[in-house]
């Protein structure tokens, strides 16, 4: 059993199951959508330190892809903008700011995880007691409330019908948003062209399914599922960056880490050369 790693090595392995080679490139929907589905969960664009699989670094089929000067015009950015559209609409898979508050995508399997450990019910009314709770900021609320009323929504829509319409108020509603994504309570569902927009949804409205499965799950077990998977994508981690991606107390990591290791799943005690710290790491 392998107890020490060059960062190198760890990266190699990578590579192989985050798509990083031209060989294993991802090129069209279905594979765009086996991407997904494969890994379970992993960030639309460039993913600082390898935190998770990547569909852009994916799509370019390379470890450290460069920004291209003119993001518009690059194949491979407009192939995941494209993904990023088509696969949500189709509802085949979530995406959203979900972890770091940036754009994440995740399976249909691995969402009822996501769905239990957010505290989420499923109730119409329950952003109305998280305000109550400090919870959930005004603004958020009052999105929610339109959305409750009527939806799909553009952008537009909402503003319009919180009262967040003037060039001023972008920050605050985009912020709210984001808030509302990363709780998830809602979701994109289309993106408009002419003009261009966002069409917004309560989450529970789209994937009805997938809530439905969450209401059958324990968090603890959520929580081992999630970091099963990510133990299968990046081979080794530690307690600070699993805390850092999730941001889950740390006594429910070393708990889930406790028994991922009781199933032979994962191993402490391993090192990474140049580093002082230790690791755990996929038993494979």
């Amino acid at each position: 059993m392998k107890l020490t790693y060059t960062q190198e090595e760890v990266e190699r392995w990578r590579d192989r199951i985050h798509r990083r080679t031209p060989g294993l490139a991802v090129t069209t929907k279905q594979q765009a959508l086996n991407f997904v589905n494969g890994v379970g969960y992993c960030f639309a664009f460039k993913a600082e330190n390898s935190e998770l699989p990547c569909l852009w670094h994916a799509a370019c089929g390379t470890r450290n892809p460069r920004l291209p000067l003119h993001t518009h015009h690059d194949p491979y950015l407009s192939f995941v903008w494209e993904m990023k559209d088509i696969l949500p609409s189709e509802v085949r898979i979530y995406y959203g700011k979900l972890l770091r508050r940036r754009p994440t995508m995740v399976s249909l399997d691995f969402l009822p995880c996501f769905y239990v450990l957010s505290g989420r019910t499923g109730q119409a009314d329950e952003h109305q007691r998280a305000f109550m709770h400090g919870r959930l900021s005004s603004i958020a609320r009052d999105i929610m409330d339109a959305l409750t009323d009527s939806w799909p929504q553009v952008t537009k829509g909402l503003k319009l019908a919180t009262g967040y319409i003037a060039k001023g108020d972008r920050g605050a509603f985009d912020k709210a948003i984001t808030e509302l994504q990363t709780e998830m309570y809602i979701v994109k569902v289309e993106e408009q062209h002419e003009p261009f927009t966002f069409v917004w949804a309560p989450l529970r409205s789209v994937f009805p399914r997938q809530l439905k499965k969450a209401g059958r799950i324990q968090p603890e077990v959520a929580r081992f599922r999630i970091l099963e998977q990510y133990f299968r994508n990046q081979l080794v981690s530690s307690v600070d960056a699993i805390h850092r991606l999730f941001r889950w107390d740390r006594q429910l990591i070393y708990q889930t880490l406790g028994r991922l290791t009781e199933k032979s799943v994962i191993t402490g005690g391993v090192k990474l050369q140049g580093s002082d710290r230790r690791y755990y790491c996929l038993l494979d």
